[in-house]
């Protein structure tokens, strides 16, 4: 490569070379003097090397003209372009400030405001960009210059690097942009949009936010393989500061499909928007659990309606009733059956019955929900992410310590119970135990990482994913599960469980449909529709458990209908291609066995014997090979089903696994047995009352 000549004090288009301020890809950047306007600016010379081939120079001025039409406060503004003194230039506006990889390595990570009104400002004038139908395709941190005034510019629109850079592709009107902000529809050379300036304004928010590259690999071809193919990685276990909307913003930036993405830049500007002046998490929801409980609801309220009256005045009766069931204490233990009990209407001085069952609901919610946390951090005391064995064998101690815990706090909440033994009951809280231990395992953790930051890891992955496509297997079936508890009770328990089991069938079809290009079977789609409408009947008319006509099972069946009408076409074409397979390893065999045949036919008529009396004797001639045949379709089918029920069940645990969806369905479950627990408390208050 050529040593280039100093230029100090060369004119180009009136503007004088002063100093050299660096060196890129494409070439030289100086900082010169416009002595017509007395104003200083930047020219950038196109490197001799580059200028030997015409498509680079038709590349260099091509994107030079585009980029000139922009004037945007957030885009380094091009004044002028063109070829002077031997040499191909761009004159654009001096920006008095550092790049944001220069501001990085000075400051290091910037916060999430600043790091955010950074990439507001980028947006903006990506969005003014877009307007003029001009893409930039190489949006990273070093062609973010960032003024004195705090106000990002964007520089080098369009502008591939040299070939020979590491990690850089320049090839004009293909691959175009740097591999480690790449967007995927780049990497594959393919039809490229403002979306892909949007999917590397992902990866450069990721990168201010983290230091790190959201892909890194050996080789810019390992790079954008993983651009390509690898999903991207939870910023939030990188830095945990981030806030769970940063996160968001981010993954949906860079998903791998663009219309996946946010389509516009205002789009993002305006998520943007939403969480100003937000430098952490955005403020969680309170995590108080509700449950409606009429009967409790309507004691207090007609007790509440007594109390006001004037002592004079005669309550309803359905309002002494309901004050005397709420107000009148337990029998003391040992009490004869026939105890006098207080007159309707007297009011006593302490409802200690009501406070009692509160405190019992209030205490049974924590030590389930405390038991639950214990058996995640049991789980998560492994060193080996995605191993249940693990836990017991790399740190036995304080997994058995946590998981003894766990047990201590679910035996204290089952002593707390009025039935000490329902199968409901023992059902949820064993199948939430053995959820929460799982979720911890499969936390995906940064190796050494200490049981309790694997739990505080797996809450916030989950409330991150709490929408997550991922998860919508998991919320049907908390929908069904909460809808089959409700729906022999009240009609208006009755109208919800109806709600939950629709909203829950719809979440099935959207999950397992999952943007797959496939026609559902209409034969299932016809049968899931008929037991959805069994089980809306059967919701509405039956009160009370039904072997036969029965909403639970009609929903359940109407379920597995939608899995087996998007499964069933999965496992046809998989059996197709074995088919073809087994058909083609067939026709070879018996063509190969045809042949063997054939020489061995061959060999014996040109062999001849002959007896010790010198008679020829008759050659032994091969026998004919069978017809080697593929596997029956049947045979092909089953193999072919099990493939991809293993495939199904690979994804939806890898799902849960990565999205903490398993540990919701822990929490759940403990939910779930704080419900039995309610009704058996209630029904042991009534059955009380009436001795």
């Amino acid at each position: 490569m050529e040593t280039e000549p100093n230029i100090a004090g060369t004119v180009f288009a009136g503007c004088k070379i002063i100093n050299k301020l660096g060196q890129g890809g494409m070439g030289s950047v100086y900082k010169a003097h416009q002595e017509a306007l007395d104003k200083f600016v930047c020219v950038k010379l196109l490197s001799p090397d580059l200028a030997r081939e015409q498509r680079n120079i038709d590349f260099f001025l091509r994107e030079a003209r585009s980029a000139a039409k922009l004037d945007h406060p957030n885009i380094v503004h091009v004044y002028n372009f063109g070829q002077e003194n031997g040499a191909y230039f761009i004159i654009m506006s001096y920006v008095e400030g550092k790049s944001l990889q220069d501001l990085l390595a000075e400051k290091g990570l910037l916060p999430v405001k600043e790091a955010t009104e950074i990439m507001t400002g980028v947006l903006q004038g990506l969005a003014h960009a877009h307007s003029k139908s001009v893409m930039h395709r190489d949006i990273k941190p070093a062609n973010i210059l960032v003024g004195t005034d705090g106000t990002p510019r964007i520089v080098d629109f369009g502008l591939a690097r040299s070939i020979s850079e590491e990690k850089q592709l320049t090839m004009a009107g293909e691959m175009v942009g740097t591999a480690y902000f790449m967007s995927p529809e780049q990497g594959l050379a393919g039809k490229v949009d403002s979306r892909a300036d949007l999917y590397a304004a992902g990866a450069t928010y990721f990168y201010i936010l983290t230091g790190k590259y959201p892909f890194d690999g050996k080789s810019s071809i390992e790079v954008i393989h993983k651009h390509i193919g690898d999903p991207v990685p939870n910023i939030i276990l990188i830095n945990p500061d981030v806030p769970l909307w940063a996160s968001r913003v981010i993954e949906r930036l860079m998903r791998k499909k663009p219309e996946e993405r946010y389509q516009t830049a205002g789009e993002v500007i305006e998520e943007f928007a939403k969480h100003a002046g937000e430098e952490g998490n955005v403020p969680e929801a309170p995590r108080e659990t509700t449950f409606d409980l009429p009967q409790v609801t309507a004691r207090i309220t007609a007790s509440q309606a007594a109390q006001a009256e004037p002592e004079s005045a005669a309550p309803a009766a359905e309002t002494v009733r309901a004050k005397a069931e709420w107000e009148t204490p337990l029998p003391a233990p040992g009490g004869a059956p026939g105890e006098q009990r207080p007159e309707p209407g007297a009011k006593p001085a302490l409802q200690l019955a009501g406070l009692h069952n509160g405190l019992k609901m209030a205490v049974h919610l924590a030590l389930t929900l405390a038991g639950t946390g214990c058996f995640i951090l049991s789980g998560a005391a492994g060193q080996v992410s995605g191993s249940l064995a693990s836990p017991f064998l790399s740190n036995p101690v304080t997994a058995g310590a946590l998981a003894a815990a766990g047990t201590a706090l679910y035996v204290w909440a089952l002593w707390q119970k009025p039935y000490k033994f329902t199968p409901g009951y023992a059902f949820f809280l064993l199948a939430a135990a053995a959820a929460a231990y799982s979720g911890g395992a499969y936390i995906p953790a940064p190796p050494g990482a200490d049981a309790v930051s694997k739990g505080f890891l797996a809450m916030k992955i989950g409330l991150e994913n709490m929408f997550s496509a991922a998860n919508l297997i998991v919320y049907a079936l908390f929908l069904y599960l909460a809808a089959s508890k409700a729906v022999f009770k009240g009609w208006g328990f009755k109208a919800l469980a109806v709600a939950a089991y629709l909203a829950g069938l719809g979440l099935t079809y959207l999950y397992f449909k999952a943007g797959a290009d496939i026609s559902p079977e209409q034969a299932w789609l016809a049968a899931g529709g008929v037991l959805a409408l069994l089980g809306l009947a059967a919701a509405l008319t039956q009160k009370s458990f039904s072997l036969f006509f029965n909403p639970q099972l009609f929903f359940l069946a109407a379920n597995l209908a939608m899995f087996a009408m998007f499964t069933n076409p999965q496992v046809e074409t998989l059996t197709a291609q074995k088919e073809k397979a087994e058909a083609e390893i067939a026709a070879q065999t018996n063509r190969i066995n045809r042949q063997n045949y054939q020489q061995a036919l061959l060999a014996a008529q040109s062999e001849v014997a002959y007896d010790s009396e010198g008679r020829p004797l008759e050659a032994k001639m091969p026998d004919r090979p069978a017809e080697v045949k593929p596997p029956e379709r049947g045979k092909l089918q089953s193999q072919a089903r099990l493939e991809y029920y293993k495939f199904l069940g690979a994804r939806i645990s890898g799902a849960l696994a990565g999205s903490a969806g398993i540990i919701f369905i822990a929490f759940f479950l403990a939910l779930m047995a704080n419900v039995f627990f309610i009704e058996e408390l209630l029904q042991s208050f009534r059955e009380r009352e009436l001795f």
